[in-house]
């Protein structure tokens, strides 16, 4: 099947764009669909504590562990190929998730979700770098921002209605049996919408790079994620050590593999690129605060206000509709102030999260959970105005040619933070939520938690504030008239 030359129609481009991002939506509504259906997993797979905990963070892992090396297949040998091999993979081990009869089946299977994931996510960002440019890279990055909140909408709602509704006597397992047609679909009109792209300059993939990065991720990532569970013994901290010492070989290494001539999983040239590195840095931060949201806030609800899970996806409701409506609007108000819409959505975030601080330290536990709605709703208009802004821009501080590795690294450096970001603040949330099983001390936690987050946002701003800067100043310089002195 023949598929529309890369130049082709407009029509033909956005086609084949709407296509590949079913791989952030099914992405991103996994990730969140099986906190609510996790209870009745655990109840009819009789888990354990330790193994419901790795559902989710086996999936994180793997995703995270394989993203670099998966962008950069695709930069090598092309990213609508990547995506198909990705989706098909992830297809397959949705089904078997579904199909799961023990816990550690499930455990094995959301793994390998998550793994195969990695080679088909990293493709959207690429294709975005590579498909469009000016105003309609703007408009392709809202709606990718869009897509995030349609999916955690999802994930939130319908995978809440899936569980109750138990369709055809199904239970939990329906929410993994939904990816199966979307994926037959994506696959099928891939071959014909989305159009084939690889870097020219990618030779061959980086083995023993893609070893190192991977190793190093594993043991940064698996004791953060795991290390709460055992009051943080010592093997995490020789872990995470041994992480520091596995990235700078990694460094060294692809560094050396470059000056020999070859083709490095990770062209150390990206982060010569202040702009790109302060973005990163930026990323981590926000992410870091958005993972932590989810997890503190809805414990805080179920536990501390009382609230049913079906409560909590309709009062999330609330944020993935306004992230959805900012991220759609973000592209007409980026037309008029630029750079100040990430800005304002940062700041808008800070003051949701003030917020969220203020009203449970005031009522001490002593209201609706539905009070937290206009809140919430707030809080996600700052966030669609930011995160597809933050990752735009990111990324544009780079060129096309590395757009498969770039956004490897920067959804990489995503993953790195939700469990940064679980750990750090879910860690200090619980330090004074189980002081005491009472609406108080969660309160006291949640607000501890928001204080975590507002401080990060605050320094994601400064980095972003000198990125603004030093590109005002780069445009400045250029448009400067140049005066001749004659001798």
């Amino acid at each position: 099947m023949r598929s529309p030359d890369f130049h082709g129609s407009d029509l033909g481009r956005w086609l084949g764009f709407f296509v590949i991002l079913s791989a952030t939506l099914l992405s991103v509504l996994d990730f969140l669909i099986v906190n609510i259906a996790l209870p009745s997993i655990q109840a009819d797979l009789r888990a354990s504590d330790a193994q419901v905990q790795f559902l989710v963070a086996g999936y994180g892992l793997a995703f995270a562990v394989f993203l670099i090396t998966g962008g950069r297949m695709g930069d090598i040998y092309g990213r609508r190929t990547m995506f198909q091999v990705g989706m098909l993979g992830f297809t397959l081990a949705s089904a078997l998730c579904g199909f799961a009869q023990s816990a550690n089946q499930l455990v094995l299977f959301r793994v390998i979700q998550g793994l195969v994931a990695a080679f088909m996510a990293p493709q959207v960002l690429a294709t975005v770098q590579v498909t469009f440019e000016g105003r309609e890279r703007d408009k392709a990055t809202g709606i990718i921002g869009a897509t995030v909140g349609v999916g955690s909408f999802l994930g939130n709602v319908l995978g809440g209605y899936l569980v109750g509704a138990d369709l055809f006597g199904l239970g939990w397992r329906s929410i993994f049996f939904v990816n199966v047609p979307i994926g037959i679909l994506a696959i099928a009109l891939s071959f014909f919408f989305v159009p084939e792209s690889k870097s020219p300059s990618a030779k061959k993939l980086d083995i023993p790079g893609a070893l190192l990065s991977g190793t190093a991720l594993f043991l940064l990532i698996f004791p953060i994620a795991e290390g709460r569970e055992h009051n943080f013994p010592l093997w995490a901290f020789a872990m995470m050590g041994a992480s520091a010492f596995m990235f700078w070989l990694f460094v060294r290494y692809q560094n050396l593999l470059a000056k020999r001539g070859g083709s490095p999983l990770v062209d150390m040239e990206l982060f010569r690129s202040a702009g790109y590195a302060r973005g990163l840095g930026a990323i981590l931060l926000l992410f870091s605060g958005i993972s932590s949201f989810s997890l503190t806030l809805t414990l805080f609800l179920q536990k501390g206000l009382g609230a049913t899970p079906q409560d909590v996806g309709k009062i999330f409701a609330a944020l993935s509709i306004s992230f959805l409506i900012a991220s759609l609007g973000a592209v007409k108000l980026v037309a008029r102030i630029g750079n100040k819409t990430l800005l304002l959505g940062l700041a808008m975030m800070q003051i949701g999260q003030i917020a969220l601080i203020v009203i449970p330290l005031y009522t001490q536990g002593q209201l609706s959970p539905f009070w937290f709605v206009p809140v919430l709703f707030f809080y996600g208009l700052g966030q669609g105005l930011s995160v597809p802004q933050i990752i735009r821009q990111t990324l544009n501080a780079v060129g096309n040619q590395n757009a498969g590795a770039a956004a490897g690294v920067l959804n990489t450096t995503q993953q790195v933070a939700f469990s940064l970001g679980i750990s750090v603040v879910g860690s200090v949330f619980f330090a004074f939520a189980e002081n005491g099983d009472s609406a108080q001390s969660y309160s006291y936690g949640l607000a501890a938690a928001f204080a975590c987050n507002f401080v990060f946002v605050l320094v994601a701003r400064l980095l972003l504030a000198r990125n603004f800067r030093k590109e005002a100043s780069a445009q400045e310089a250029e448009s400067a008239p140049i005066v001749a002195i004659e001798a």
